[in-house]
């Protein structure tokens, strides 16, 4: 009898050390999320900025102004173009 009382008890320690072994782990994995979430958010957040940097620098406007103040270009009169027909 006294075997089955001590096997019991130490089934229920066991137990116990599991559960609290099993908390701590979740704690640490909700942990890891919610870290995980955040960089995730950041990383969004500088998509969106470079997606914005992106249509800005490919605007019409600023690489024609780029084209004829850096480069010296111009667009050439209609009468210049010459087409070439395949």
């Amino acid at each position: 009898m006294m075997k089955v009382f001590l096997f019991l008890v130490v089934v229920a320690v066991a137990s116990a050390l599991g559960v609290v072994h099993m908390k701590y782990r979740t704690r640490l994995l909700f942990s890891e999320v919610q870290r995980l979430q955040q960089l995730s958010e950041t990383a969004d957040e500088e998509l969106v900025q470079l997606q914005f940097e992106q249509n800005k620098w490919s605007e019409r406007e600023r690489i024609q102004k780029q084209a004829s103040g850096r480069l010296g270009m111009s667009v050439p009169d209609a009468s210049s173009i010459i087409s070439i027909q395949p």
